[in-house]
């Protein structure tokens, strides 16, 4: 009779104890099915991607960096919706470059209508005289989509002493009224790209030079032509030279040429 009392008394807390067991295992059960549903909605990110392409403008084919000037860097994704996921989380977003330097994404913004990815990036350890190729990777829970690699331009900008003027030799240095002359600016080192100018002289009674740099002499004299840097207008270079060849004015008790006949 003992016995019978002890098998009812503890039945209810056997049966209490086996359900919430099996409550908690239907949470587990859960979980495990919400992870694994966010896990294929994010692999699909990757899967579902057919391209990332580099949206050039007219005539445009390479990134242009500036730095530390920050570049923006527009993408064409495919299929369009997916610019959305990309932008949401920009520490799933890195570029991969070469020689050490570095593109630091800052910022990212989709447009589904159009599927573009409008990416900010922060340059750094990038050098002119070096070829760099960028390549944008997007990450997630162990995969991955590369783009392929697209041309980078760098910007570099002209110093004190980097610029020369090239002008024609001419026998006895001397330049000749009525001539022509084309002058050029030389950049050291070559990669330089910021090479626009403008040209002038210090005298444009002697000698005047237009915009391509083609300088011609007025009358004798000496006369110091100046390039200048559009770029850095700080940055200069200077050329003095000597016009003869002119007719030289006669005083006024001088030889005709009525009285020369």
């Amino acid at each position: 009779m003992k016995k019978n009392i002890f098998y009812a008394l503890m039945m209810p807390a056997l049966l209490l104890g086996a359900v919430s067991c099996t409550d908690y295992q239907d949470d587990i059960d859960k979980l495990g099915a919400e992870n694994d549903a966010l896990r294929s909605y994010n692999n699909q990110t990757i899967s579902q991607l057919n391209s990332v392409v580099f949206q050039t403008e007219a005539g445009v084919v390479n990134i242009t960096v500036d730095q530390p000037t920050a570049t923006t860097i527009v993408y064409e994704v495919e299929p369009k919706a997916l610019a959305v996921v990309l932008a949401a989380d920009i520490t799933r977003l890195s570029f991969l470059s070469q020689h050490d330097a570095a593109m630091a994404v800052t910022n990212a913004v989709a447009d589904a209508s159009k599927g573009t990815l409008t990416i900010t990036a922060t340059p750094s350890g990038f050098d002119g005289s070096k070829t760099y190729s960028l390549s944008l990777l997007y990450s997630e829970d162990g995969r991955s989509y590369q783009t392929a690699y697209t041309p980078v331009k760098v910007i570099t900008h002209p110093t004190a002493g980097s610029m020369a003027i090239n002008i024609p030799a001419t026998s006895g240095g001397k330049y000749a009224v009525g001539a022509s002359y084309q002058l050029s600016a030389v950049f050291t080192p070559a990669y330089i790209t910021e090479t626009d100018v403008t040209w002038s002289v210090d005298d444009p009674t002697l000698a005047t030079i237009d915009a391509n740099g083609v300088l011609t002499p007025l009358k004798n004299g000496t006369v110091t032509i100046t390039c200048t840097s559009k770029d850095d207008p700080s940055v200069t270079a200077s050329v003095t030279i000597e016009i003869t060849g002119g007719n030289i004015p006669l005083d006024e008790g001088g030889v005709s040429q009525v009285d020369a006949e």
